[in-house]
């Protein structure tokens, strides 16, 4: 339990939130209001990624319109997805959500996707 006393402890400071003080047992957030967060973070990265997978790369170019164009906005939805990953983070810490540590590794996971895509636009913008 001490390992997860100090997980909590440095991603609490990571993510720059005060965590509440523990419970005898965590119980779980409200079910609806968590079900709309999580619906709606769901339907924006389905968005993004139908935009920055699909629409940017094939789309635009066969209408003429590829480019530095697309690249900026590729690199505005990896930081909406960064945005969107931090604030379900910290909503997990800030709740003391009981399956926490269960989104930690996927969300490291898809953080090292964004950033290598994020730095791949610049790269290429600045190219």
């Amino acid at each position: 339990m001490a390992v997860a006393d100090a997980v909590d402890r440095v991603m609490a400071r990571m993510l720059f939130v005060t965590l509440p003080p523990q419970a005898e047992e965590e119980v779980m957030p409200e079910e609806a209001k968590e079900g709309r967060t999580i619906g709606l973070a769901l339907v924006i990265s389905g968005l993004r990624c139908t935009l920055q997978y699909l629409i940017l790369p094939i789309v635009l170019p066969l209408i003429g319109l590829a480019g530095s164009f697309s690249l900026v906005i590729a690199m505005a939805l990896d930081l909406v997805a960064l945005w969107l990953l931090v604030s379900g983070l910290r909503y997990l810490w800030r709740t003391r959500h009981p399956h926490r540590f269960d989104m930690l590794p996927l969300s490291a996971a898809i953080l090292a996707i964004i950033a290598g895509s994020f730095g791949y636009d610049v790269w290429r913008l600045l190219a």
